[in-house]
């Protein structure tokens, strides 16, 4: 993306301009119908499912027989209706609050919500879970095929009794953009979660050093404290974290937990913020409160966080 195509897509500017648009009257009254007709699809699975009890119940009691299988079947259709409920909703979510702003700054831009983000991408980042989901995947229309998505990904541990659970290792977002480098192999940005007296790193499922890595020491004793930096390539990873890039990382750490890899076609950042973003609205009052311009300020700084680390790469090289 061209620094111009940044600016406009990161600019508090960017913002204002939407605010008006929705302002409009034309504008106003489209989005009002969009969500009068997705507080219906809202509202709609409590009443047939309360339809659904009295009918099994009516059924139940005149036949007194059959119950496992009315109860089978009602279960069956109602999972499917559920299902095609909840992408309507987000349908009309994506096509009515987030590709109008996305498409506002860059034309390009495709949303697809229900797809995932490729496994290998997500696997990278937090290395040592097992199983990774996806959603709210966006490609971005700019030069950088800049992608977008929200991310979960969990191990399995066993109880005494054998039962197997899921544990939920990260729940944030994950920006990558295609980004040609040299490097040979990968860098991997992991952040610390804490040191015993010994002297012992814990990365919780970011993963340990690799057999194929070295791990790599900066002169900032600030930035050691906060990550650890795995490289299979010394020279360039050298040449790439200067102190500003150090700096840029360092900071972010009071924010949240933030990972980076880095190959020699992609630099993908993981941000841990514990939420998702662009979740479809569930209720109601969160249907009442979807905005435009709302919708765009859940994103614009984490995307101005990853250009700015971006173009300090692309310096030096």
């Amino acid at each position: 993306m061209g620094k111009k195509d940044r600016d406009r897509f990161t600019s508090p500017e960017t913002i204002k301009k939407i605010e008006k648009l929705e302002k409009s009257p034309q504008i106003q009254a489209q989005l009002q119908a969009v969500k009068n007709g997705m507080k219906e699809k809202v509202k709609s699975p409590f009443y047939i499912g309360c339809l659904a009890l009295v009918f099994i119940g009516i059924i139940t009691l005149r036949l007194q027989a059959f119950p496992l299988i009315l109860i089978y079947l009602v279960w069956r259709f109602g999972s499917k209706y559920l299902k095609k409920n909840k992408e309507d909703i987000a349908k009309a979510y994506v096509d009515h609050f987030l590709c109008p702003v996305l498409k506002e700054i860059l034309p390009e831009t495709t949303i697809h919500y229900f797809e995932r983000m490729d496994i290998d991408i997500l696997g990278k980042l937090v290395y040592d879970s097992e199983t990774y989901y996806s959603n709210c995947h966006i490609l971005f229309g700019d030069d950088d095929k800049t992608e977008f998505c929200n991310m979960e990904s969990y191990h399995y541990t066993r109880d005494s009794d054998g039962h197997e659970r899921p544990v939920r290792d990260f729940r944030g977002q994950v920006l990558l953009a295609q980004f040609p480098t040299p490097i040979k192999g990968h860098i991997r940005i992991v952040p610390l979660q804490k040191k015993t007296f010994l002297g012992h790193k814990n990365y919780r499922r970011y993963g340990e050093k690799r057999k194929d890595e070295e791990e790599l020491e900066t002169e900032s004793m600030a930035f050691n404290e906060a990550y650890s930096i795995f490289s299979t390539d010394d020279l360039f990873t050298r040449v790439v974290l200067d102190p500003n890039i150090l700096d840029i990382l360092t900071h972010w750490k009071d924010k949240m937990r933030v990972c980076l890899y880095m190959n020699n076609k992609y630099i993908s950042l993981a941000f841990e913020s514990q939420e998702f973003l662009f979740p479809t609205p569930r209720t109601q009052k969160e249907i009442d409160d979807l905005s435009l311009a709302g919708e765009y300020e859940k994103i614009q700084g984490k995307l101005a966080d990853f250009y700015r680390l971006i173009d300090r790469i692309g310096e030096k090289l």
